[in-house]
């Protein structure tokens, strides 16, 4: 009797949490990503084009602004955006991605775990009747 409730909690727990962490892991990285690089790009955005325009601006203007502007501006842009963008994400992913699995296995452990008790307790209370029937 032990036995066999050890192996059928085994497989159910085995079986959800496949399940769950697979479907949770999907939704909850598109969500992240999503929501992370919208974030990310608005900031990033607002805080390189205020450095660029600054330090630009100041020391552009007298000579060549036309020329000097458009070519620096892209050229500058590129590069910040590049590594910027590279380091803010890994930074904010790592963050993100500690406290979003963290939640979620949370999340996931208690759910999972009231399913398989809930599971368990309906297979056992069934074996239990069906043995006290079947000794009467």
């Amino acid at each position: 009797m032990e036995e066999v409730m050890e192996e059928v909690m085994e497989e159910v727990l085995e079986e959800v949490m496949e399940e769950v962490m697979e479907e949770v892991m999907e939704e909850v990285l598109e969500e992240v990503m999503e929501e992370v690089m919208e974030e990310v790009m608005e900031e990033v955005m607002e805080e390189v084009m205020e450095e660029v325009m600054k330090e630009v601006m100041e020391e552009v203007m007298e000579e060549v602004m036309e020329e000097v502007m458009e070519e620096v501006m892209e050229e500058v842009m590129e590069e910040v955006m590049e590594e910027v963008m590279e380091e803010v994400l890994e930074e904010v992913m790592e963050e993100v991605m500690k406290e979003v699995m963290e939640e979620v296995m949370e999340e996931v452990m208690e759910e999972v775990m009231k399913e398989v008790m809930e599971e368990v307790l309906e297979e056992v209370m069934k074996e239990v009747m069906e043995e006290v029937l079947w000794r009467r």
